[in-house]
């Protein structure tokens, strides 16, 4: 299976300079090696075998966020005074891009809020356009913008190093997105020569559509398929209106790499 084009392509895969931030808990990238302020927190806890903690850090300096889970399990311990010690990481650099303006993207939030629900008016799509290209240049990718269109077509075309182009189309809309809009998308694609397709959406889809999508794989079209909780996720996260929660963190985050993993005394 390839890997998602919704996330981020520049995780910081270095387990020493993931351990260091675990240890330390301080921004890898600023000179001043700032503190991470916690973000976000949850824990799950048995007390007779199991207890993990789950931590979300973000530096208010530059962006870079970084998610933590700890985990004590005593039921794979050798013998009952011993448990397994796990954790696991992720982290990444927030960069700058061009967001709309934190007034545009309020009214686009407020509009996604609603649209998930199937209400509400659609007056920000260009700016979700705007937000959709910023989302996946802070992701790796080079966007290139199609001519702007309120109707069809394919809104910008993806370039990685490590993958194929990939076309995107961007439906802010309060109705779920249907067959047509697939069918619209693989058209374009086979007469440009491209099998990968991206479509990223302020509501939903139907499941005809996720039928389809998983028919297209069937026939070389990989197509991926955004709703509106995913590109909020990745919005609030990308563009720093708050500090990231775990949820939306892993919502666009590659997975974490184990730091630790040790049997210890309880």
């Amino acid at each position: 299976m390839s890997r998602p084009i919704w996330e981020y392509r520049s995780n910081t895969a270095a387990v020493p300079v993931l351990r260091d931030v675990f240890a330390g808990k301080r921004c890898p990238c600023c000179v001043e090696t700032s503190l991470l302020a916690p973000s976000d927190a949850s824990s799950e806890y048995d007390p007779r075998r199991y207890t993990e903690e789950r931590r979300a850090l973000a530096c208010a300096l530059c962006g870079w966020w970084f998610a933590y889970s700890e985990a004590y399990d005593s039921s794979c311990g050798s013998t009952p005074d011993f448990a397994v010690h796990v954790v696991s990481a992720t982290g990444a650099a927030l960069e700058t891009y061009a967001f709309p303006d934190h007034q545009a993207l309020a009214v686009l939030g407020d509009e996604i809020d609603r649209h998930m629900t199937g209400a509400g008016s659609s007056t920000a799509w260009a700016a979700m356009e705007d937000a959709t290209a910023a989302v996946l240049r802070s992701f790796g990718y080079n966007v290139r913008a199609t001519a702007r269109s309120k109707d069809g077509g394919v809104d910008m075309v993806l370039d990685h190093r490590s993958d194929a182009s990939v076309f995107v189309q961007v439906k802010h809309s309060k109705n779920k997105v249907g067959v047509g809009v697939i069918r619209e998308l693989i058209g374009t694609m086979v007469l440009e020569g491209a099998h990968k397709g991206l479509l990223v959406t302020s509501s939903s889809f139907t499941e005809a559509a996720t039928d389809l999508r998983d028919a297209s794989g069937l026939r070389g079209f990989a197509l991926e398929l955004v709703d509106g909780e995913r590109f909020l996720s990745a919005l609030r996260l990308t563009a720093r209106l708050e500090a990231p929660t775990l949820a939306e963190i892993f919502a666009v985050a590659g997975p974490p790499v184990t730091l630790i993993q040790e049997e210890v005394h309880v």
